[in-house]
């Protein structure tokens, strides 16, 4: 397995400290938990170790309150971190029990405890070895389909998760097309909606550990330092609504998941169930790029539902297919999100050596 640099530490097999105490061991394995992806890559998590619990807490100075005014896509990101360390301790060797909270205080979302050692399936080590690979696409992608039956595949994986997947069938892309599009228009058009995206946009030697660097657009240096300033002044949303009205319409696959409710627990499920498609389709050659107007804007997210005949809630939208390679965004190190680390009692002294 390659190395990969996450903060200052180096991970890979060869460096997991298997020997070392429960803190060493999953402060290593969150390295891979904070690759996963959220909105605007604002990592909107914190994670606190005690023994061999770790638990994963909402990080509200992160929130966005403008394109996600409930904390919804927030607890996606975080549901999706949790796929990540669930997956990497499967990796390195550990079943894990997690207790998701029902009802949440203090932002805490959820439990996970490192049990006994147990081995990694083969699929675990497949989706495992997709987390540093895969990518948002904000670029086009080629007419070409995804390989035959993986479509029905990330359907059973959203299923193992309690979420639904389901493809836009070709009857209904118009008129999802359409709602895109209006979201686009509505959003583009509220200032406060582009002075947020600018707030999380990069320059692309950005020494910012977070946000979204021009180069994730294919934008130049120069244009990625401009960028923050025209999405203050410039309303795009009629150029936003005609290339994503296009690319809705001409995109290999086109997926909507679902949960059964609409609460915290539903949106953490739908986060875990996000992030092993995507590892999945990374796993196929595919990138994900997605389309969150029609759930994000007020009013769309019901005609999405209706459009679909949908009976659980849409959370996601997002197309797959084969682009070009794109450099990995920042990332913030595993030491900014530990709120806090408990310290493990020391192991009692031999028989011969206690003071008597």
């Amino acid at each position: 397995m390659q190395s990969l640099e996450i903060g200052a530490a180096p991970l890979s097999r060869d460096t997991f400290p298997v020997w070392a105490g429960a803190t060493d061991r999953i402060t290593f394995l969150l390295g891979y938990a904070v690759m996963a992806p959220s909105r605007h890559n604002s990592q909107p998590w914190i994670f606190e170790i005690e023994g061999e619990e770790v638990r994963l807490y909402a990080d509200q100075a992160r929130s966005l309150p403008v394109c996600d005014p409930d904390g919804r896509e927030l607890v996606m990101g975080c549901g999706a971190a949790l796929q990540n360390l669930r997956l990497a301790a499967a990796h390195f060797g550990y079943a894990t029990s997690c207790e998701v909270v029902t009802r949440p205080r203090d932002d805490l979302l959820a439990r996970l405890r490192l049990e006994e050692r147990h081995a990694a399936t083969p699929r675990i080590e497949e989706l495992f070895a997709a987390i540093p690979h895969r990518r948002t696409s904000r670029l086009p992608f080629e007419a070409r389909p995804p390989p035959p039956g993986l479509v029905a595949e990330l359907c059973r994986e959203a299923g193992a998760e309690g979420a639904s997947l389901r493809p836009v069938e070709e009857p209904h892309r118009v008129a999802v097309a359409e709602l895109i599009a209006e979201g686009d228009l509505l959003q583009w058009g509220s200032a406060r909606f582009r002075a947020e995206l600018a707030e999380w946009s990069r320059f692309n030697a950005t020494r910012r550990s977070d946000g979204v660097p021009g180069y994730a657009s294919g934008m130049s240096d120069a244009a990625s330092l401009l960028h923050p300033l025209f999405l203050r002044l410039a309303d795009a949303g009629p150029a936003e609504a005609s290339r994503d009205r296009r690319r809705a319409l001409g995109c290999p696959v086109l997926l909507v998941l679902s949960t059964p409710g609409d609460e915290t627990r539903d949106w953490l499920a739908a986060g875990e169930a996000l992030e092993r498609i995507l590892l999945d389709a990374t796993a196929n050659g595919l990138q994900a790029s997605y389309f969150n107007q029609p759930i994000e804007a007020a009013g769309l997210r019901a005609r999405l539902r209706e459009v679909l005949g949908e009976t659980g809630h849409p959370q996601v939208m997002f197309r797959l297919g084969y682009g070009p390679e794109i450099r990995p965004p920042p990332r913030r190190p595993v030491q900014a999100v530990l709120r806090a680390v408990a310290p493990e009692p020391a192991p009692p002294l031999p028989l011969a050596t206690r003071r008597r």
